[in-house]
Formats: C-alpha cells, sequence, structure tokens
C-alpha cells in the first residue's frame, strides 16, 4: 500500500474506533441513569433483561473498539516505516489500557445496579 492509502486506513480505523466508544458511552450512561431512577422498582426479570443486555452490548463495543483501535495502530506503524517523519499518537499500550478502562466500566456499572437493588432504604 502506498503511504497516503496507510494514512487513509488510519483515519477510518480511527473514526471507527470513536464510533464505537462513543456507543459503549451512551449505553454505559443510559444504564447508570436507568439503575439511579428505577433500579429499586425492576423486577428480577426486567433487571436480568436490562443488565444482561447492557453487559452484551457494551461488551461488543469494547471488543469493536479494541480491534479498530489494534487495527489503528497496525496501519500507523505502516506510515511510520515507510516515512519517519510522520508521528501517531496511536500505539498498543493506549489500546490496552483503554480496553481495560472500559471493562472496568462495564463491571462498575453492573456493580452499580446490584447495590441499587440491593441497598436497604428506610
Amino acid at each position: 500500500m502506498t503511504e497516503a492509502e496507510l494514512v487513509e486506513a488510519s483515519a477510518t480505523y480511527n473514526e471507527l474506533m470513536q464510533g464505537w466508544v462513543s456507543a459503549y458511552f451512551t449505553a454505559f450512561t443510559a444504564f447508570i441513569i436507568t439503575s439511579y431512577f428505577v433500579g429499586r422498582r425492576l423486577t428480577k426479570t426486567q433487571t436480568i433483561f436490562i443488565s444482561g443486555g447492557f453487559f452484551l452490548f457494551s461488551a461488543l463495543c469494547t471488543f469493536a473498539a479494541f480491534g479498530a483501535g489494534s487495527l489503528l495502530v497496525h496501519f500507523a506503524q505502516e506510515v511510520m516505516t515507510i516515512n519517519p517523519e510522520r508521528q501517531f499518537l496511536a500505539s498498543y499500550p493506549t489500546i490496552y489500557v483503554g480496553t481495560i478502562l472500559m471493562t472496568i466500566g462495564i463491571l462498575g456499572s453492573l456493580k452499580f445496579m446490584w447495590d441499587v437493588r440491593h441497598t436497604e432504604s428506610g
């Protein structure tokens, strides 16, 4: 591939990764708000359905963002091999940290729902 094609591929995977992360944060925010406002009033079946749906969707977003980010880094490294003067901020450790943070967010959200449902209130 030429340098221009590699730069275009990097930009495409950057956009794709950002799209998946945006979808993740949308689901994360919706789940936290739902948990806070109506979590105590949900039936067990509704809670399982909502929590399971959140878990599956956010896990999909996490895996997809990781995949797109990995390809972004791959193409960025190819570009830097052809033209060492061109610099990218993307790196594998950054992708790993982002994936770990998204996973912590999923687990933290599920724990939040658990706490809302199992807190005794007077």
